[in-house]
């Protein structure tokens, strides 16, 4: 009786292990919202967002900073993301004004938990910033019609904006490979040591209570 018992929990104990094993390399999702104005604060948007659902590259467009005849305040938040992924970072490939790119001093743009709020920053330029006194874009930038802004997420793992793996070519049965076990994701082969470490607690615990009882 108490064999079964034990045997029940150990079971209990490898559903739940190999649930974590997955839930803990699931990706999370953020919004990465611009913060923008221009000097006079004439100009603002701080709602146009996209959402980051994992590793890749993401663009960030606004139409609301029509009519800004510089550049105040432009940083990126990602919320939440340094707090719940301190292990994530992002680096900003693009600026485009009005259809165009505009140059930057990718070694002077600022990244992190700038405010020490749990959000990821990419400081483009703040006037009330470290960039203020050495800026990575030309501040006096005016903008007609739109900004866009492309930047690229890495650390989270999976994710939409993540490039799709090409699928390989079916093989014929008889010539099939025989799998290779090296190549498995790093969600599937943490879940398969969970689930063996599971198998191999029961076998120890069931011989821990066969040896007992002789």
């Amino acid at each position: 009786m108490k064999l079964k018992k034990i045997l029940a929990a150990v079971a209990a104990a490898a559903v739940s292990v190999s649930a974590m094993a997955v839930n803990v390399f699931a990706a999370d999702s953020y919004n990465a919202k611009l913060g923008f104005a221009d000097t006079a604060w004439a100009v603002q948007d701080w709602d146009s967002l996209v959402e980051v659902t994992g590793d890749g590259q993401y663009t960030l467009e606004s139409t609301a900073v029509a009519g800004a005849s510089d550049f105040g305040v432009f940083v990126i938040d990602i919320e939440q993301m340094f707090a719940g992924a301190p292990e994530a970072t992002a680096v900003l490939d693009k600026v485009e004004v009005d259809g165009s790119e505009i140059p930057f001093d990718a070694g002077k743009i600022i990244y992190g938990d700038i405010e020490e709020k749990g959000n990821y920053r990419i400081e483009i330029y703040n006037q009330y910033g470290d960039t203020k006194n050495d800026s990575p874009v030309n501040q006096a930038t005016s903008i007609g019609s739109s900004l866009k802004i492309t930047f690229t997420v890495s650390g989270l793992g999976g994710g939409e904006a993540a490039p799709a793996e090409e699928a390989p070519a079916e093989t014929p049965a008889e010539t099939a490979p025989a799998a290779d076990n090296s190549t498995q994701s790093a969600a599937t082969g943490n879940t398969s040591a969970a689930v063996m470490l599971s198998v191999m607690a029961v076998a120890g615990a069931a011989a821990a209570v066969s040896k007992k009882r002789k």
